[in-house]
């Protein structure tokens, strides 16, 4: 039952006129994984298909069914096509949301169960599962016909709280979903695990499980080890001794427990800050602050203190008088504990967030994605922001392209000054937004200068979650997309990118060669290294992010520019070890072009870098990937050409940095 919650082989050439750096702004807010089970076929939407996700601590090991341990857990996908069921074994009830709407609940529902009773719109969706109660267990997804799972987006940090029946969200509506952890979680835009449950103590008692040795288990009952390589977190948060003082535990075994709990939560996670909360009735605080204390003392400066006091008013925010928080409590909390643990994990940008208002360039919660110059102005962002609209100040006149919360994206034409992005007004509450300026002829159409958003009274932003991976396509026209229908947003470059659920650049110019010509071809391997490629300085920094993948498509133009095969391999092999600097990690793919150009020479200096000890370069042979109906006009693919190569490049960069 489902009822509303509580609450061949042409190839490409051609030169295009102008120059292009196309960076993407994505915000996609949506919660993510901890550990991954045994790696089935991608995109069969079974217990092992490795584009699920599960966040928490979750028994993966038969490979037929997902186990969740402890409460709160979830498990995260997108998928294509207009329907999706979830397989459960016997009766439970769980939480379902779908494209980031409000979480639906379903009653003691078995066997296969429909979570899209009316039918979506054609596209790719993003879906959450939590249990709540019953038979916890996820045996698989039921897709439409020929539709797949696709991996969602993550974002690279994780929150775990430790806790008793508060940190789990006892007597709420919806438990683990309405508890301050979850709502902690979501604010930050993190992953979240709640290693809680309720009347349970940190120093174990007859009667009362002691967290102390438990926190390290898969389960919150049995004695299964937990294996922590699955996720590392970067905060934790503890909030226990509320119930140990009713299980006759002294102050010195709290203290010398916490202390241990402290240090040995730290052999875990060597980075993490740990923060060691007031419980609300005031329990054993000395014992807390000095075992905090003791751990500072004994060098560790990751560990805090964090005083509840006031934070919660009796009566008013408890279900049962000072007892449990009822949900304005735990929004309360959460509120009051999210810019604790955001201060720590942020550091400088925290500063910078209380020198720049909300939206206004230098708020550290637009996120700039590929190579942007912020020195002296904001170029692009994406973020989060809540209230019911926004508006986009543009210096100049521009073309470009939004989308709000996953929907349609827009496309708005010689637009300037304030630009209403939400002319019908939103529902109240948390949106993500993305825009990218569009590109005409291998440049900026207008003046891409952006200069902050104007957001309802009282509103603010917030940093949207972050896919944890980046991949970099490096190219000509092809890869910038020209004669697509949306250029950059419909190149194959894109596409992978969003199938595969990474952060994606593109380092291209419509005409580029691989070497710089006399007649004035731009050089990728001679401005790989440079903010713009039409410019030699100033240099990019590298350390503003790093690739995990790197795809680079050059030659197509080189041949009309009398490059001979020996200066292209030399380039090429230049280029391979310029990345390999940049980049110590990445796997590089170096792409035969589509028309079949220096593909010895492009082999050569794949070869010649392998032998060189680098063994994360590969060559891509692209042979009869396009036909003649996927270009437009016998150089450049056209929309369906550009799915096609990424329906074939996809998996082979998934096959390496995993999806």
């Amino acid at each position: 039952m489902q009822t509303t919650p509580h609450r061949t082989p042409s190839r490409h050439a051609r030169r295009s006129a102008a120059a292009l750096i196309t960076a993407a702004l994505i915000a996609c807010l949506l919660s993510w994984a901890g550990g991954s089970p045994a790696q089935a076929a991608p995109g069969d939407g079974s217990v092992s298909d490795p584009n699920i996700t599960y966040v928490g601590r979750w028994d993966t090991g038969t490979g037929t069914a997902a186990v969740p341990g402890w409460t709160g857990a979830y498990l995260q996908t997108a998928f294509t096509g207009t329907t999706v069921k979830v397989k459960a074994r016997d009766a439970v009830n769980l939480y379902v949301s779908i494209d980031g709407g409000s979480d639906v609940f379903y009653a003691g529902v078995r066997g296969t169960v429909n979570l899209t009773p009316r039918p979506l719109s054609p596209g790719t969706h993003t879906l959450r599962i939590s249990y709540r109660s019953g038979d916890t267990v996820f045996q698989g997804l039921v897709l439409d016909s020929g539709a797949r799972t696709v991996s969602a987006n993550t974002p690279s940090q994780l929150v775990e709280f430790v806790g008793d029946s508060i940190t789990a969200g006892a007597l709420t509506d919806r438990l683990a979903l309405d508890s301050y952890a979850w709502k902690t979680g979501e604010q930050l835009g993190m992953r979240h695990t709640q290693i809680a449950r309720s009347g349970y103590c940190l120093v174990a008692r007859s009667g009362c499980t002691g967290l102390s040795t438990q926190f390290f288990k898969t389960s919150s009952t049995g004695n299964q080890d937990w294996d922590f390589s699955r996720y590392r977190a970067n905060a934790v948060v503890v909030n226990l001794g509320t119930n140990d003082i009713g299980h006759g535990v002294t102050g010195a075994a709290f203290q010398s427990a916490y202390t241990a709990l402290l240090r040995d939560i730290r052999a875990k996670y060597p980075n993490a800050h740990l923060f060691a909360v007031q419980t609300l009735k005031k329990r054993y605080v000395t014992e807390t602050k000095a075992a905090v204390g003791a751990r500072t003392n004994s060098g560790d400066s990751k560990v805090h203190y964090v005083d509840t006091t006031g934070w919660l008013t009796d009566g008013t925010d408890y279900e049962d008088g000072n007892g449990h928080p009822n949900e304005a409590g735990h929004t309360k909390f959460a509120n009051r504990l999210s810019p604790v643990i955001s201060a720590r994990l942020a550091g400088t940008a925290t500063n910078s967030a209380r020198a720049a208002a909300p939206g206004q360039p230098g708020d550290p919660n637009i996120k700039f994605v590929g190579r942007w110059d912020t020195q002296s102005s904001a170029t692009a962002y994406r973020t989060g922001f809540t209230g019911r609209t926004v508006k986009l100040k543009q210096r100049g006149t521009i073309d470009f392209w939004a989308r709000i919360d996953n929907g349609p994206v827009k496309f708005y034409d010689d637009v300037k000054g304030t630009v209403n992005l939400t002319p019908s007004p939103l529902a109240a509450g948390n949106h993500t937004l993305q825009v990218n300026y569009q590109v005409v002829a291998g440049s900026y159409r207008g003046d891409a200068i952006f200069q902050g958003l104007v957001l309802d009274s009282g509103a603010t932003t917030f940093a949207p979650s972050a896919p944890g991976k980046l991949i970099e396509f490096v190219g000509d026209s092809i890869t910038v997309g020209t004669t697509s229908s949306q250029n950059a947003r419909t190149a194959y470059g894109w596409l992978i990118g969003e199938r595969l659920g990474t952060e994606h650049t593109q380092i291209a110019q419509g005409g580029a060669c691989l070497v710089a010509a006399a007649d004035g071809c731009v050089g990728l391997e001679q401005q790989f290294g440079k903010l713009n490629p039409n410019a030699a300085t100033p240099a990019w920094n590298f350390s503003r992010y790093q690739a995990n993948a790197v795809v680079i498509n050059l030659g197509t133009n080189d041949v009309g520019h009398g490059v001979s095969s020996t200066q292209f391999q030399s380039a090429y092999s230049s280029l391979l070890r310029k990345v390999r600097a940049a980049y110590p990690q990445a796997w590089i793919f170096a792409l035969e072009t589509f028309r079949g150009r220096y593909v010895p020479q492009t082999e050569a200096a794949v070869r010649a870098a392998v032998s060189g000890g680098d063994s994360r370069v590969s060559f891509v042979d692209t042979t009869g990937w396009l036909g003649s109906g996927d270009l437009t006009d016998s150089v450049h693919p056209n929309d369906k050409g550009h799915r096609v190569i990424a329906d074939r490049l996809a998996p082979i960069i998934s096959a390496r940095i995993g999806s």
